[in-house]
């Protein structure tokens, strides 16, 4: 039987061409994350749950471009002011919006 039409060649020519086709040529970058978001929302969640005295459980923090928003719901308006007054106080913090609603 000829070499190149044995069936080991067929086969092992088909699995090349097959792992050659799998192969990922995508090379384009991945999607970017604003770190500095992710950093600065991660440390306003740190300085609330530092706080003596405030329930964090309940209050979500989402950062963009140096504006946080708080939302949730906080026991008592010295509570949410307590929690805003926190937040206000993390370097990188520009502005602070209070959508938290009182219990």
């Amino acid at each position: 039987m000829n070499n190149l039409t044995s069936p080991t060649t067929v086969l092992s020519g088909l699995v090349l061409a097959m792992l050659v086709a799998c192969a990922s040529t995508d090379v384009s970058t991945p999607a970017t994350v604003d770190t500095s978001d992710s950093v600065l929302t991660t440390n306003v969640r740190s300085g609330l749950a530092n706080q003596p005295g405030l329930n964090t459980a309940d209050i979500m923090v989402e950062a963009y471009d140096g504006e946080v928003r708080l939302s949730g719901f906080a026991a008592s308006p010295a509570e949410a002011e307590k929690a805003v007054a926190a937040a206000r106080s993390i370097a990188g913090v520009k502005v602070v919006r209070n959508d938290m609603k009182v219990k």
